[in-house]
């Protein structure tokens, strides 16, 4: 069991977290919007590099959808009072394990 000071402490980073992704999701879309000039004007390797560069942008989106879905998950298990429980197996997930990665919904041995 946690005190009461770490527990205010991961609710903090979570919500920091939350509101980090969100700040960088918006700046992020541009990056996976296509590139604006497919038609020919730019040569071969520029509009690979263009597409390249957009895949890596769709996937950097990607991972910080489910990184911000976990974080929702964490902040509402802190709400219902089942924060720090694993999910799988009901055990208690080690404070140094959320202090890390703080929308952890698993212990480290069912990871």
């Amino acid at each position: 069991m946690m005190d009461t000071e770490t527990e205010i402490e991961l609710e903090i980073r979570i919500q920091e977290a939350i509101e980090h992704l969100l700040a960088d999701f918006e700046a992020g879309k541009e990056g996976a919007a296509p590139p604006e000039s497919l038609d020919g004007t730019i040569g071969r390797l520029s509009r690979q590099d263009s597409l390249m560069q957009q895949e890596m942008a769709k996937e950097a989106q990607r991972h910080r959808t489910l990184r911000l879905h976990l974080l929702q998950q964490a902040a509402a298990r802190i709400v219902d009072g089942t924060y720090g429980i694993c999910l799988n197996c009901g055990g208690q997930i080690a404070t140094t394990r959320l202090l890390e990665m703080p929308e952890a919904p698993l212990c480290s041995a069912c990871a």
